[in-house]
Order: C-alpha cells, then structure tokens, then sequence
C-alpha cells in the first residue's frame, strides 16, 4: 500500500510556518476574490498544524497525516491515514490544501484524484510542490517522486483540474503573497514568468473542471 512518506531529518514538525500559512491565505483570497471565511477546509499533510493555525479561527478545518504531530491540537478535528485514500465522503470541503505533499506519495495520481473527489464542484485544491527541473531546489535528494516542471500542469490537467498557476506571482509580488526571496518585486512579471521552469517549488490553484 502506497503511503504519505516523512523525510528522515524531519523538520517540518519543528518549522514555523505561518508564513507559509499567509501565504496560501492570500492565494486562496486572490484566486476566489474574497476572505477566506466560513470554509469547510481540509489540510492534507498538516504536520505540526501551522498551516491549519491560520485559517482555523473563521473557518472548519480537517487535517490528516501519517502521524499525529499537531501542536496545541490544531486542527482540532484529525484522522490519521495510511495512503493516499481520504476518509471522508464526496464533495466534502470547500478547500483542499496540499502544501508539499505530492513528493511524498507513491502514486501522484491517487492522491489528485482523492482531493477532486473530496472538493465541491466549485471548490479549490491548494498545491504546492517542488521543482527537479530546478538547478536551486534544496532537499529530496534522491526522491524520484519530486514532479519537474513539464509533468506539473499536464498532470493536473489529467486528473480533472483547470490550472491556475502562482509561483510567479508569489516571486514577482512578495509583498502581496508573503513570498520569499523579497528581491523578486524588482522583477517585470512578464519576465518572472519566462524563468518560472527554474523556480525550485510551484503553487497551482486547481479548480475541478
């Protein structure tokens, strides 16, 4: 059986990712043109729940992973998994969030398929993922499962996703998507957008079609 797979160094449970957690916030506000307020929300993956910690005051959030690694108990409503199948009927959530997740299953496509069929029909799916086509990509070292950037969008496609990509603007507009490096805002967004098969990660907005 396929499952979610942990890095042996394990840091994401020690990280502070709330900027991480702005981040999607303003994606998911610019790509829906309003707060995100009063979403049924599921966080695939959540780790330590820092993500989760930035929409839980005015929202309902999910959250599942391998282990239970939740800070402080957020979120506070969980279920442990051990594959890529998602315990909850279809149509359930508003919102799917899959921060760098992707690189740590088995079978990309089980995992796509389960967020689509556990979104609304005009809800969103969040991802994020690195980038092997990337010169700068740090970490996954040897992990084969890491996406390059020609697989990202026709993937997506193939598994029932319109594609919104943001990487650019999170590089390009920093101030506005909480990116990093801050440098980016210097950069032309039409020129952003030619070097974006060398950013080292991705974030996509996918609308099921």
């Amino acid at each position: 059986m396929s499952t979610y797979k942990h890095s042996d160094r394990g840091p994401v449970v020690h990280l502070d990712r709330s900027r991480q957690g702005r981040m999607i916030n303003a994606i998911l506000e610019h790509g829906l043109h309003r707060p995100i307020d009063g979403f049924t929300i599921l966080d695939v993956g959540c780790g330590n729940g820092g993500i989760a910690s930035s929409f839980i005051e005015t929202n309902e959030v999910t959250g599942v992973d391998v282990e239970d690694r939740r800070k402080n108990g957020v979120p506070d409503q969980f279920e442990l998994v051990n594959s890529e199948l998602l315990p909850f009927g279809d149509n359930a959530f508003d919102i799917v969030i899959s921060h760098h997740v992707i690189e740590h299953v088995e079978d990309h496509g089980a995992h796509l398929d389960e967020m689509h069929r556990v979104v609304r029909e005009d809800g969103h799916v969040y991802v994020a993922t690195p980038n092997r086509s990337s010169p700068i990509m740090s970490g996954h070292v040897g992990n084969d499962m890491v996406l390059q950037w020609p697989e990202m969008r026709p993937l997506f496609e193939e598994h029932g996703f319109i594609v919104e990509e943001y990487g650019w603007r999170v590089f390009c507009e920093p101030d506005v998507f909480h990116g990093h490096p801050r440098f980016g805002r210097l950069m032309p967004a039409p020129i952003a957008r030619q070097f974006r098969r060398w950013y080292p990660s991705h974030m996509f907005l996918l609308r099921p079609s």
